[in-house]
């Protein structure tokens, strides 16, 4: 073969890969763009806003009046209704573990409004507890609408709630109104990130069990199997780790054979031509064979969050201390 002929060749061959990736890529974003596959276990909001509401723990002395509960619980059902997801805001005066907020959050969520559904439940610690631990539990949409933003919020809220060094010196009498103005400082921040989120850019796998939570063809899915980007994305990087070994393979194997000239057979065949001679050879007189299973996994998969917490539903969120 002349040297054009080789270089047209090279080109030719070239071409045909880079149509084969380009194939492969679009073959790849159909996969991932398909419906998904699995039961969607999502539930909408059924637009009932009774059930959201301002709660203060019953404990001793209430600290809220009856109508400035009732003003917060009006505020927060105004934007369930405007987002079209379940709130919740509690205030804590129960001293309780970290885990066992948390675990009382989602579990509280689940109970009020049923697993896989759209809302939030924000506990926010007036124990007394020192440090205090506000925890943010949130379900269905309102776990990708908050989820980014959810360290952003804890920080803001830092500015109305005080600190527990404050609590241990003066109690939280003082704060009264700051707190008032934490808590709609809260609800403003759920309008803004739930308002502007985008459902393009962003999936989350559940903090508290196996499911997985993401939009496709603008339909809301919680589910056990994988996002179609996730996949999408899995199989891209396989496409291209398999282009670059493809190519470096063909390149050490052009660089290796490019200059050997054609060797004639006669060069491994003696003149005198091949004699075979076959012998038998008995290693042993007694042999066994022994069967090993194959290795197996001891223990079961635990699912997403503390081990034997809380698992029912399908949770984002996370805590603050302060």
């Amino acid at each position: 073969m002349s040297k054009d002929e080789e270089k047209s060749k090279d080109i030719k061959d070239r071409w045909l890969g880079i149509l084969a990736l380009v194939a492969a890529v679009f073959a790849a974003w159909f996969v991932a763009n398909i419906q998904p596959k699995g039961a969607n276990l999502a539930k909408s909001f059924d637009g009932n806003i009774e059930r959201s509401a301002f709660y203060e723990e019953n404990s001793g002395e209430p600290f809220f009046t009856q109508e400035e509960i009732a003003e917060l619980t009006e505020a927060v059902r105004d934007l369930a209704e405007r987002l079209h997801i379940n709130i919740i805001v509690f205030a804590g005066r129960n001293p309780m573990s970290d885990y066992e907020t948390e675990d009382f959050a989602n579990r509280g969520y689940d109970e009020l409004f049923g697993e896989y559904t759209d809302g939030v439940f924000y506990y926010m610690d007036m124990t007394g507890d020192s440090p205090a631990y506000d925890y943010l539990s949130t379900s269905g949409r309102a776990a990708l609408y908050y989820e980014k933003a959810r360290e952003q919020i804890f920080t803001g809220m830092d500015s109305y709630l005080p600190s527990s060094y404050s609590v241990r010196e003066n109690g939280y009498e003082p704060y009264r109104e700051d707190i008032k103005r934490g808590i709609n400082f809260f609800l403003d921040q759920l309008r803004y990130y739930g308002e502007t989120y985008s459902s393009k850019t962003f999936y989350m796998k559940s903090h508290n069990s196996d499911k997985y939570m993401y939009f496709c063809n603008g339909e809301f899915y919680v589910s056990a199997s994988r996002p179609p980007a996730q996949k999408f994305y899995l199989i891209l990087a396989g496409l291209g780790v398999g282009l670059i070994i493809a190519l470096s393979i063909s390149s050490s194997v052009k660089k290796h054979y490019r200059f050997i000239a054609p060797v004639s057979s006669s060069v491994y065949i003696p003149k005198n031509g091949i004699k075979i001679e076959k012998q038998d050879i008995l290693t042993g007189e007694n042999t066994s064979k022994r069967y090993i299973p194959p290795a197996s996994s001891s223990g079961g998969r635990s699912g997403g969050g503390h081990s034997g917490g809380y698992s029912g539903g399908s949770h984002g969120g996370g805590g603050h201390h302060r």
